[in-house]
């Protein structure tokens, strides 16, 4: 089962940046890409292209760098970025969101440009330091949409198997493996319906022996998620334990290490996470 948590359209315009910064750029278009969301892209745009490009947008995105788009006398204030960013900055309104995007969480002296950026958030601008680019997609989408309660059917399962949808491939693969063994229940998480899916995933936990959350590639996700799952399920007192478990061909353990004495985890090949979650669950059975 997938359950989308949006589905209400979002356009995003996605202003140019600084050199330094066009990898980011570029993960940041494949996960809106991802989340089925809309971006125009603001690289090669007049003013008047990026202006009529924004008047058809629901929100602008502004990615932070080395280089200061914010302050008068600056080699970034008439780039494209900074001209931009000031087109943006007049059209916010009750129609129009800007938000403003630092990577790196963290201000340098260098960069202190940002602090003054900071200082001048209005009503309809963001600004945001979520570490990765899946995190700060999510934080746009809850920001953009009102998410609507909806209950779905629960069962009774041995495992209730959660992932997201960018680790599709893989955690297909782990649940085959489990299905055949044990009662499972899957849910892959995307980014896009108006779906309140904590109400489902507290529900399928209550009828669940253990919760597992899974990843390759979503490790920021991951962590954030099963701290929210964790915590809505009540904690340590909750009926379902739960496990997380990443694929050590791109997860590392030590992202995981917020969690020690908290919730058990394990990062391991990807044949052997079905076995992990197995001895996790005799373990808990046995209990």
């Amino acid at each position: 089962m997938f359950i989308d948590l949006y589905s209400q359209p979002i356009t995003v315009f996605l202003a140019a940046v600084t050199p330094d910064i066009e990898y980011i750029k570029r993960e940041l278009q494949c996960v809106l890409g991802n989340a089925r969301i809309q971006a125009f892209d603001g690289d090669g745009l007049s003013l008047q292209q990026a202006a009529d490009a924004m008047a058809n947008a629901n929100c602008s995105v502004h990615i932070l760098g080395s280089t200061d788009i914010y302050s008068p006398d600056t080699d970034g204030y008439n780039s494209v970025p900074g001209q931009q960013f000031r087109i943006a900055k007049e059209r916010c309104g009750k129609d129009f969101k800007m938000f403003v995007w630092n990577p790196s969480a963290t201000i340098e002296s260098g960069f202190s440009y940002i602090n003054h950026i900071r200082r001048d958030i209005v009503e309809n601008t963001i600004y945001s330091d979520k570490p990765s680019p899946i995190l700060f997609v999510e934080e746009i989408r809850n920001i953009l949409n009102v998410k609507k309660v909806e209950r779905r059917k629960h069962e009774p399962a041995d495992i209730f198997f959660m992932y997201n949808e960018l680790d599709s491939d893989s955690a297909l693969g782990v649940y085959n493996m489990l299905k055949d063994f044990q009662r499972v229940e899957k849910l892959g998480i995307s980014m896009s319906s108006d779906v309140d899916y904590n109400t489902y995933i507290c529900a399928q936990l209550a009828d669940s022996k253990i919760g597992v959350v899974y990843y390759n590639f979503a490790a920021d996700w991951a962590v954030s998620f099963a701290r929210q799952v964790w915590k809505d399920a009540g904690g340590n007192s909750s009926s379902a334990p739960l496990f997380i478990t990443g694929n050590s061909e791109h997860a590392d353990p030590h992202e995981l290490a917020v969690f020690d004495g908290v919730i058990d985890y394990t990062v391991n090949e990807q044949l052997r996470i079905p076995l992990d979650i197995k001895v996790f669950l005799d373990k808990i059975s046995n209990e």
